[in-house]
């Protein structure tokens, strides 16, 4: 089945949408998780998006926190988004994160295309204290 079509499900299928957002429990740290459910429910892609994210995100930071933060005053009054950041200690931020960071950003887009959500989600980065 194609992400396209999954998204269909997930529309149609609430028992299905629920389960996937509660896995996405069990990868990220969710702030503010009743504006995070609210901002999926009308934008499913998203799910298949931080799916794809996790594995990208597990490959380059090993030892990191992901938060995702609903935050509609990150990109002013044109559109909300999720900041999807990254904890990571200060070696790692400091050697070599910006190019994993681009690099998924980079291998991700194709599929931001396709669900039509390329403003959804930010991936930021912040040392761990």
């Amino acid at each position: 089945m194609d992400e396209l079509d999954y998204v269909s499900r997930l529309n149609s299928d609430s028992k299905l949408f629920d389960d996937e957002f509660n896995n996405l429990k069990k990868f990220y740290t969710l702030n503010n998780e009743k504006e995070i459910w609210d901002f999926i429910k009308i934008h499913p892609g998203v799910i298949v998006l931080l799916n794809a994210y996790e594995q990208s995100l597990k490959k380059y930071f090993t030892g990191a926190v992901f938060e995702l933060k609903f935050n509609p005053d990150l990109s002013g009054s044109w559109f909300d988004l999720i900041a999807l950041t990254v904890w990571i200690d200060e070696e790692t931020f400091n050697n070599g994160s910006i190019e994993h960071i681009y690099s998924i950003d980079h291998d991700l887009l194709p599929l931001r295309r396709r669900l039509n959500l390329l403003g959804a989600i930010l991936l930021t980065k912040r040392i761990l204290k």
